[in-house]
């Protein structure tokens, strides 16, 4: 056998060993990295989808919580993974459609390092109030922010968070002013509205929820288009006259890094969309007042497109704020 033909047979293997990778996966563990702490919402729903994953696949797949840096620290970890279907990332919206606007130098460029396999579900976001506070509508709460201007809180689960971002811009719609207090997270936020550390909170559905049925909390405001089934009793913010507060609403999706080759994306984007469409996981994703989504990886990344874009709109409406 020359040398030519030496060169050529390990050119061929060397073409044939991705194709056979793809073939064989998964043929070990998946990583599933969840940019959030443990127990919260983010971390619960990646556990369904792990779940559902491991059954599909025949191969374990093991959620491991990377939490820091506003969810751009386990994000960052997946965007510069090896692409061959075994690191995935499992986030909230925040890391993905906030960050490229309200982190300085974040380590990962979206579109390129990372492709969106599956978009999982949405829920609204909720403007409450502690029940000790006068208040039980937008408007009210408006009038009392100008009737003590920057006497008045409201708690958000981080900075650059969605939660934080609609109190900046409904303060700038309005022309009020209302003082953020950041949390590490839902749950220790709600315990402070709760205690009556801060007069109001923007939060999801599912961690105030007891709260809200022992009369402690008052939700005002929904996000979205159109009322909650959660909370049917609760009207939009479009309801009561603020406009743009629809893309608001937090979202959850499953990534992987840029470069994973097509056969393994779609793999795992038809999985996942089985697994989100299932009774059995809608049922149990609605106890966060969430709607389940299962989209796949092509109207996955439109939905990606389109949410970057009107994000753009939106901190062109917020200049200077800072969120660091």
């Amino acid at each position: 056998m020359n040398r030519r033909t030496l060169l050529l047979l390990a050119m061929a293997l060397g073409a044939a060993a991705p194709a056979y990778a793809q073939a064989t996966y998964p043929s070990k563990p998946i990583k599933l990295i969840v940019p959030a702490s443990a127990g919260g919402p983010s971390d619960v729903v990646a556990r369904l989808v792990a779940e559902g994953l491991t059954r599909a696949l025949g191969q374990p797949v093991v959620v491991e919580n990377k939490a820091g840096a506003a969810q751009t620290l386990g994000t960052a970890q997946v965007a510069k993974a090896e692409p061959d279907g075994y690191s995935l990332l499992f986030t909230t919206s925040t890391p993905i459609v906030m960050a490229p606007f309200t982190r300085k130098n974040l380590p990962y460029d979206v579109r390129k390092d990372l492709i969106a396999v599956s978009h999982v579900g949405v829920t609204p976001l909720v403007l409450y109030a502690n029940s000790a506070v006068p208040v039980k509508s937008v408007k009210e709460l408006l009038d009392a922010a100008k009737a003590k201007p920057g006497e008045l809180s409201y708690g958000s689960y981080g900075n650059g968070s969605s939660a934080h971002l609609l109190g900046e811009y409904l303060s700038k719609q309005v022309g009020i002013k209302l003082i953020h207090v950041p949390y590490a997270g839902v749950s220790p936020q709600i315990t402070a509205l709760v205690g009556g550390q801060i007069q109001f909170a923007i939060a999801d559905i599912g961690v105030p929820a007891p709260f809200v049925k022992d009369g402690k909390l008052r939700p005002l405001a929904v996000t979205g288009s159109k009322r909650s089934a959660s909370l049917p009793d609760v009207p939009t913010f479009a309801e009561q006259g603020i406009a743009g507060m629809e893309p608001f609403s937090p979202w959850w999706g499953l990534f992987a890094p840029g470069g994973t080759p097509k056969a393994i994306v779609d793999r795992l984007s038809a999985e996942t969309v089985k697994i989100v469409k299932s009774p059995e996981f809608a049922a149990r994703f609605a106890v966060f007042g969430a709607d389940a989504t299962g989209m796949d990886t092509a109207s996955s990344t439109a939905a990606l497109n389109d949410e970057l874009a009107r994000w753009t709109k939106i901190f062109a409406a917020l200049p200077g704020l800072s969120l660091e």
